[in-house]
């Protein structure tokens, strides 16, 4: 029974629309500002969601156990395509990196209960993705960045 993502927040949940831009050299500080951007831009991160629903959550009962939110998968995948990283690279990123913790809607203040994803859980969940869909999201996330992002400002000169 997998959720789009949880709207409704848990005490002590730190917001993915207040995750810090920060200044960095690392490529995972970018990737998360364009997660933030993405996911709060109700449109695209909704074709985004229905894409890994038709692909995971199809004709499946909804009965069980829950699963991984769509989003967080979403995220997972994304940090380890986008920074070719390894199973246990990204293990240790979803648990400890906080800008990719904020970004997925896991991260606590201090002194709450902290959420923490077992090697296979990420393993069992990001590989579930098949190139098709893969290519479908990043048909997205182009739109995204050229009608959104590069979008010119009305009445900016053209250069």
């Amino acid at each position: 029974m997998r959720k789009r993502f949880e709207p409704q927040l848990e005490t002590g949940q730190l917001l993915i629309e207040d995750t810090p831009t920060p200044r960095s050299r690392d490529g995972m500080a970018d990737l998360v500002v364009a997660l933030r951007e993405l996911y709060k831009n109700k449109p695209y991160r909704d074709q985004i969601l229905d894409i890994l629903a038709s692909k995971l959550i199809r004709d499946k009962p909804q009965t069980g156990r829950p699963g991984m939110d769509l989003w967080r998968l979403f995220v997972l995948a994304q940090a380890r395509l986008s920074k070719q990283l390894s199973y246990d690279e990204l293990h240790l990123q979803a648990n400890y990196n906080k800008l990719l913790r904020q970004v997925m809607g896991v991260e606590r203040v201090a002194g709450f209960e902290e959420v923490t994803f077992a090697y296979q859980t990420i393993v069992d969940n990001v590989s579930l993705l098949d190139d098709k869909s893969i290519e479908q999201i990043n048909a997205v996330i182009v739109a995204f960045g050229q009608g959104e992002v590069l979008k010119k400002k009305e009445g900016s000169p053209c250069t």
